[in-house]
This record gives structure tokens, C-alpha cells and sequence, in this order.
């Protein structure tokens, strides 16, 4: 298995419109048969951030997403929405794997 997880800060006061455009993100991964994703707040720490994560089966399944959601014209309307409520430079991108057995 495979987790993305991607991190950013919300500009101040822009929490509310965040989440309401990632509900819009959520709703069109659904509609076209993606891993909707979860967004996860901290409970302490940095007070505007939020974490998304998505899981996929397999880097197949990863690449194949992927390739569906930004070729989506909606998907990508509501993706720069939510970007526009970020603060530069502070998103963080990761793609984790389960941890293997050593033999």
C-alpha cells in the first residue's frame, strides 16, 4: 500500500473557505472514482495546517489517479481554488510505503 500525504498552511482567516473548496476536491475525486482523501487537522502544533492523505493500492493505482484528477478540468478548477488559500512555499509533498518485512 501507498499513502500520499500532503501537507500546507492555510493563510489566516482563510480556514472556512479552505475546507469548503475541499469538500468541492473530495466530491469530484468521488464522482470520477478516486480515493476521495481525508484532510486531518493537528490538534497541536501549527494551528493552520492541514495534512491530506490519500491511500492507493499500488504505484499503478498512484500514477492512474493521478493522471485522471489533473486531467479533469473541474477537478483542476477546485485544486488551484484550494491552492490559492495556501501559503506559498509551505506545502510539502510525500508518497510512503508500507514498511517490508526483512527477511
Amino acid at each position: 500500500m501507498y499513502r500520499q500525504r500532503i501537507r500546507q498552511e492555510v493563510i489566516y482567516g482563510q480556514i472556512r473557505e479552505y475546507m469548503q473548496v475541499a469538500e468541492q476536491v473530495i466530491a469530484r475525486r468521488e464522482a470520477l472514482g478516486l480515493a476521495p482523501g481525508r484532510v486531518w487537522t493537528p490538534v497541536v502544533g501549527r494551528g493552520n495546517e492541514v495534512v491530506w492523505e490519500l491511500d492507493y493500492a499500488d504505484l499503478a493505482t498512484f500514477e492512474r489517479e493521478n493522471a485522471a484528477f489533473y486531467g479533469d478540468a473541474e477537478a483542476g478548477k477546485h485544486w488551484r481554488a484550494l491552492w490559492q488559500l495556501a501559503i506559498q512555499g509551505s506545502t510539502h509533498d510525500e508518497l510512503l510505503q508500507e514498511a517490508p518485512h526483512i527477511a
